[in-house]
């Protein structure tokens, strides 16, 4: 199939990279998307996969992510964003996000997240201790995918019985290899969700989706649609990102036994190694449309054109950063865009980073010392979220 590069862009910015399915994020991605990067323009157009532009640099990606008035949220700017349903805040810009957010926001805020303390951490003890007398555990699977996944449904008071198809919905559309078909693992979540409101709204209680199912934007009702939309945000959010962050972390403690003893022997250090070890294991992208004709940073960009960015590899930036893939827990600011910027950054960000710090405190008042099991580089499974094959562990 021939890839068609638009009129208006250069072939100095034309670098053929495919998001979904390169090498490049398939083994030790972070490291080989920064080499590959080497030799990429700052901001490129790929003809892959419709045909988008990249983003690969920290501070403009910072700076875009700011301007929702260029660079959009807002699908009717640009066919390739269209998704049904339509997730909500994120796909609306200011004013609408903001009264969108709104709604959630009691269940993400700083306070109500620290009440959720003694329920994660009774759940992270539990998962440790079914696996402790075994000696070992292959972590994505054993820990990873019910630690996260069971406080999000604790939250949604979503089914636990229906675990395991809504990950296998949400990570078809996260790590989906094609267009269509994370589109169809969308649509297919969004018809769960459509029942799950359904039943709310007939039962209301005080759980996130009963919020969802209860907020109102300028004084009305959500429509259904709007509803379903924002149901499936939460869990598409709530059932992926913390999955791939914590299983990418452990990979990296258990192969670096000098970083672990310093947070067995002294756990003060952990909510500091949790932002350094989050800003080198980016694991979610973003998207933006152009809204109208303009130049920045010289290039000149088209209505309707489709810009993806790269948290992922944002925090190992070496214009930001002196040594980036050095991981030094007594840095003095860790800068990473982990969770975003501007008007949409992640809603869920103060709760991933207590999971991962709640998580780790119990790890290693459990285990003095644990490895990988690996002969090589960690292996992923491609697609927009990263997140390893698997993780094996020995203790």
């Amino acid at each position: 199939m021939e890839l068609k590069i638009p009129s208006h862009i250069p072939s100095h910015l034309v670098f053929d990279f495919d998001r979904l399915n390169a090498p490049e994020i398939m083994v030790d991605p972070h490291r080989s998307m920064v080499e590959l990067y080497k030799n990429a323009p700052r901001i490129y157009f790929t003809p892959r996969n419709g045909g988008h532009w990249m983003v690969t640099r920290s501070d403009d990606a910072l700076d875009m992510l700011r301007q929702p008035d260029k660079f959009s949220s807002d699908p009717k700017y640009c066919p390739a964003m269209v998704r049904e349903p339509r997730t909500n805040p994120n796909r609306y810009d200011p004013p609408e996000h903001t009264e969108f957010r709104k709604i959630v926001n009691p269940v993400f805020n700083p306070r109500a997240v620290q009440a959720k303390e003694t329920e994660i951490r009774d759940l992270a003890r539990a998962l440790i201790e079914k696996v402790r007398a075994h000696g070992g555990c292959e972590f994505v699977t054993e820990i990873a995918r019910h630690f996260s996944v069971d406080i999000f449904l604790n939250l949604a008071d979503g089914k636990k019985s229906d675990k395991e198809h809504l990950l296998d919905l949400v990570t078809s559309y996260t790590q989906g290899r094609n267009v269509t078909d994370q589109l169809a693992a969308l649509s297919a979540l969004g018809d769960y969700l459509k029942n799950m409101v359904a039943e709310r709204e007939k039962n209301p209680g005080t759980d996130l989706t009963s919020l969802i199912v209860k907020g109102q934007v300028d004084g009305r009702a959500l429509t259904e649609d709007e509803k379903v939309g924002m149901a499936t945000l939460m869990f598409l959010g709530g059932l992926d990102t913390v999955v791939g962050m914590l299983s990418f972390i452990m990979n990296w403690l258990g192969r670096h036994p000098d970083h672990y003893q310093r947070l067995v022997k002294d756990s003060t250090l952990i909510p500091q190694a949790v932002e350094e070890l989050m800003r080198v294991h980016g694991v979610a992208g973003m998207e933006r449309a152009v809204t109208h004709d303009l130049e920045y940073q010289g290039i000149q960009f088209k209505a309707g054109d489709h810009v993806i960015f790269q948290p992922h590899i944002y925090g190992l930036d070496d214009e930001k950063i002196d040594d980036p893939f050095k991981v030094d827990f007594d840095r003095a600011t860790c800068p990473h865009l982990v969770f975003g910027a501007g008007p949409h950054r992640c809603l869920g960000s103060h709760l991933a980073r207590l999971e991962i710090r709640i998580f780790l405190e119990e790890w290693t008042r459990t285990f003095s010392r644990f490895s990988v099991i690996a002969d090589g580089e960690v292996r992923t499974l491609g697609g927009a979220v990263w997140c390893p094959a698997e993780v094996k562990l020995s203790w």
